[in-house]
């Protein structure tokens, strides 16, 4: 007798597994695509990368709000919606989504009135931030509920001093490369590739976390091929995906902390490189930058555990288990390691990079 395999699936889980399918589909014909125009067309070469580019971002953007929607409507009928919390959130997401397809747009079309775009889209996105966090300290006060004002300001603290440890190493140890339409097509192909690689998961935690099959290391490759800086952006757009993948929100701080901080330290992969350490040892140079930048991501999910979801087990404390709980990260760094160390190795691979 034949039994569906989606059948005990929610309408989210079985959308996730096609678009899963479908964007290694997708990846593939626009790999093969690329590659036959290469070598039978080569001068319609950049105008067949702006196009797939711009394919590109239309698809995950359109995939990111089906999924979106079909997450929050799970989340409404089981009641764990809160909306007054929740809803600014998602208005943040979109906003941000926004801006990344203006700047996307402007990169392609108008270079040079992108530096100014993006130093007013970083005002508008602190503001919302700043919005967002005051506006949930309000309501805190005002419900009655118990607020621990030490904690609350210690995860500030903590939060803080991870934001200027990332920004720091990218801007003194990162170098300045130009925006090109090559460096944005091959953002939004390995976005693209680590979402849908997120979804192949060897184990998912109950609190939050998953040991993935190495979806990490598509955008661990581009901010070796492309600079600390880049893959910092990348990562933090990939922080957002996650969060509309999986909405874990119960504060915040704590939102950015396990999404756009954790993922945007990812950009750090490279910072070996663009030190040029270690640089006749290819595999050792990736493998300590993303040990690296593993550890910062680590660190911000411990930072929330502590002050967010405290302990899940009465035998140890919040600050025990959310270092225990979070040791996933490194499993899921093994992994990428393990694939990367493998690419690495290849002349062929090095010699692409070296190309990039």
């Amino acid at each position: 007798m034949f039994t569906d395999p989606f059948e005990t699936l929610s309408l989210f889980d079985k959308a996730a597994t096609v678009a899963l399918y479908l964007t290694i589909g997708v990846i593939a014909i626009i790999a093969v695509s690329l590659i036959l125009i290469k070598k039978l067309k080569p001068d319609y070469m950049r105008k067949a990368i702006v196009i797939t580019g711009s394919a590109t971002a239309v698809y995950v953007v359109a995939l990111l709000f089906t999924l979106l929607g079909l997450k929050l409507n799970e989340y409404v009928l089981e009641g764990y919606v809160d909306y007054l919390t929740f809803i600014p959130v998602v208005v943040l997401v979109v906003a941000i989504v926004g801006i990344g397809i203006a700047g996307f747009v402007l990169a392609l079309k108008k270079k040079e009135v992108l530096p100014k775009f993006l130093k007013i889209a970083a005002i508008v996105i602190a503001l919302l931030v700043v919005a967002l966090i005051v506006s949930t300290l309000v309501k805190t006060y005002t419900s009655g509920a118990t607020f621990d004002v030490t904690g609350e300001v210690l995860m500030y603290v903590f939060t803080a001093i991870l934001i200027a440890v990332i920004a720091v190493c990218a801007r003194l140890f990162g170098k300045s490369y130009p925006t090109t339409t090559k460096s944005i097509v091959y953002a939004s192909v390995t976005i693209a590739m680590s979402f849908a690689l997120s979804y192949i998961r060897f184990l998912e935690l109950p609190q939050g976390g998953s040991i993935t099959f190495a979806s990490l290391l598509p955008l661990m490759v581009y901010t070796y091929m492309f600079g600390i800086r880049k893959g910092v952006v990348a990562g933090i757009i990939y922080g957002f995906l996650q969060f509309i993948q999986a909405p874990w929100f119960y504060h915040p701080i704590q939102f950015l902390l396990d999404y756009p901080i954790a993922f945007g330290a990812i950009g750090l992969t490279a910072i070996l490189k663009e030190q040029n350490l270690l640089a006749k040892y290819k595999p050792v140079q990736f493998a300590l930058g993303a040990l690296i930048a593993v550890t910062l991501r680590y660190l911000s999910h411990v930072v929330s555990g502590v002050f967010v979801f405290g302990s899940g087990d009465p035998n140890y404390g919040a600050v025990a288990w959310s270092f225990l709980y979070n040791a996933f990260a490194f499993a899921d760094l093994a992994i990428c390691l393990v694939a990367g160390c493998a690419l690495f190795a290849s002349k062929t691979f090095t010699k692409l990079l070296d190309r990039a």
